[in-house]
């Protein structure tokens, strides 16, 4: 591990070193996008986890074509300990949708749930902006639970 103190370099050489970890991770074929690395891992973590082919990039509502051919939208959120908000949907024009709670200071897996497109239906509520959105406490409790299944996977990208 480096012994680097963080808090002892200016923001810039911050920004800079944030950079250029991102287009490492990237470089390494765990991140295709600029996007949330948090969503990347996770999309990167399931593709595994289920067997799974991973879409092209900005293709709306399925980030995944499973091994069994199911077609699964993604949706990862990396919020501090206890924050509960929510996931925005463009659509719900999927199999099925794994979302999944990522802490953001370690980005481990918290919890992950499996939703049917029925579940996923049936909690989303539309909004002007987002199109669909599905509250994060309503879907930790819903679903199939694949924290264990996604932990493993996880630890293999270690």
């Amino acid at each position: 591990m480096l012994n680097v103190d963080l808090g002892a370099l200016p923001l810039r050489d911050l920004l800079t070193l944030r950079a250029a970890v991102d287009a490492e991770i990237s470089k390494r074929g765990y991140s295709r996008t600029s996007s949330s690395l948090a969503g990347e891992l996770m999309e990167r973590t399931v593709a595994t986890s289920y067997s799974g082919t991973l879409t092209g990039v900005g293709t709306k509502s399925v980030d995944i074509i499973a091994g069994d051919g199911r077609r699964l939208q993604v949706k990862a959120r990396s919020l501090p300990h206890g924050d509960l908000r929510h996931w925005a949907f463009h659509d719900l024009d999927f199999d099925a949708a794994v979302v999944v709670s990522v802490n953001r200071d370690s980005f481990a897996i918290n919890w992950a749930r499996e939703l049917s497109q029925t579940e996923a239906t049936a909690l989303a509520r539309p909004h002007k902006s987002d199109k669909w959105r599905v509250r994060m406490a309503a879907a930790q409790h819903t679903g199939v639970d694949v924290t264990q299944r996604l932990q493993l996977a996880y630890s293999k990208l270690w």
